[in-house]
């Protein structure tokens, strides 16, 4: 599941389209969608047929991508802010981070999906989307930050690509 808003669901359809019948919901962070062989276009849009826990139906294809290698990014987000990042609160921390992956050709879409978390440590999760690699579809960053006197400084953040097309042995999109 890529780009599903932290307080939204992905609809699972009977039939591939926008209108079809709902069969399940799915949250943002599912992990383990099957492709099942079928893709349909539809005007504006492909839907892929899918097994979610056991029921088969369709999803758009712009919400699903394999899940390539993870890396520890933040010496890349502190050098493209010119410091470590202070924020008020986590939200805008992450959107800080998502902000230095974001492209604006093509423009990348930027969701939230996992809502801000706070402990020892905070956290919250990015997706960035659509950032002009044709077997990249985006990434997924987990901002954690460490409380400070106004709100959260940068403490570390893991990034996961996002590929369309497909997942080497070695993690990396194809």
């Amino acid at each position: 599941m890529v780009g599903v808003a932290h307080d939204d669901t992905l609809n699972l359809r009977a039939a591939p389209g926008p209108t079809q019948e709902i069969l399940d919901t799915i949250s943002p962070l599912y992990v383990g969608l099957v492709a099942a062989g079928e893709t349909w276009e539809r005007p504006g849009a492909f839907w892929v047929k899918v097994d979610y826990e056991a029921t088969f139906g369709w999803v758009h294809m712009g919400f699903v991508a394999y899940s390539g290698g993870t890396n520890d990014v933040t010496a890349q987000v502190v050098a493209a802010l010119g410091e470590i990042p202070l924020a008020t609160t986590m939200e805008e921390l992450g959107l800080l981070a998502a902000d230095t992956f974001a492209t604006e050709e093509p423009p990348s879409k930027v969701v939230m999906v996992a809502g801000p978390q706070a402990g020892d440590f905070g956290e919250v999760a990015y997706d960035v989307i659509g950032i002009g690699d044709d077997a990249v579809r985006g990434v997924r960053l987990h901002v954690f930050g460490e409380p400070v006197a106004e709100g959260f400084g940068l403490k570390a953040i893991e990034a996961t690509d996002l590929c369309a097309r497909g997942v080497s042995f070695d993690g990396f999109c194809v």
